[in-house]
């Protein structure tokens, strides 16, 4: 609503000073109320007072001249729903946007949002109304080979080359070179590579991996140089971290 100026002066007889000052005066309020509607202009879309202290409107500083939590953006707002990201902690803070990938059955009702982005993608609940998180604890993960290639195993993946597939651990084939002179059914053989399968009656490979003890060098494990590449698994130098997905 605009303000306005109705009354109107008769100025006449000219000459009336008392009647030339109400002129005077009503013109300052004509050009009062132009620059109240300006002024009302341009706040018109800046403060409403009923939209204060809402998620969407104009917040009130509190006593220590801060904007109020609720009051700031949601916290990596521009981060999609099912985000997975690791984390430098143990223990997600209370009302956090972030679940630990712990293989946990969630409500399809109550994380809607997040079941419409991962669906079943990582296994099946054992309820039909639940949905499974991923479950990263201990694991490394692999970029989605996505026709590239580069993983040679893709198509046998559990769950075919599609996010959420998993693979068991294993070491490329290779050979390990056997010195010296083995005796065979046919004489003395120098052996300097793997032995062929199907090459005379014996077959020769190195059991380093299987045997704890040898009797040059006793125990493998605790020996300075072959305790060094024998453990429980292959994996790289590693720091770990927790996984965590983003629901809301």
């Amino acid at each position: 609503m605009a303000y306005t100026r109705t009354t109107v002066i008769d100025a006449s007889p000219s000459g009336d000073s008392v009647k030339q000052a109400v002129l005077d005066l009503d013109a300052d309020l004509t050009g009062a109320f132009d620059g109240l509607n300006q002024i009302q202009a341009v706040l018109s879309l800046k403060i409403n007072q009923s939209e204060y202290d809402q998620p969407s409107g104009v917040p009130r500083l509190d006593a220590s001249g801060k904007i109020q939590a609720g009051q700031l953006p949601g916290t990596l707002a521009d981060l999609p729903i099912g985000m997975i990201a690791p984390f430098g902690l143990e223990t997600l803070p209370t009302g956090s946007n972030w679940l630990e990938c712990n293989g946990s059955e969630l409500s399809i009702a109550d994380y809607q949002s997040l079941y419409a982005a991962i669906g079943n993608a990582f296994g099946l609940a054992a309820s039909p109304s639940n949905f499974k998180l991923p479950d990263l604890r201990g694991q490394f993960l692999r970029g989605w080979d996505h026709g590239r290639g580069l993983d040679p195993d893709a198509a046998v993946r559990t769950g075919g080359d599609h996010v959420g597939s998993t693979q068991a651990d294993i070491m490329k084939k290779h050979c390990h070179p056997i010195g010296g002179v083995v005796g065979t059914a046919g004489g003395g053989t120098g052996v300097v590579d793997c032995q062929a399968w199907d090459n005379g009656p014996y077959n020769y490979g190195t059991t380093d991996f299987t045997h704890t003890t040898d009797k040059n060098v006793g125990s493998l494990d605790a020996d300075p140089y072959y305790g060094r590449a024998r453990g429980n698994e292959t994996r790289p130098v590693n720091t770990a971290v927790m996984y965590c997905v983003k629901w809301r």
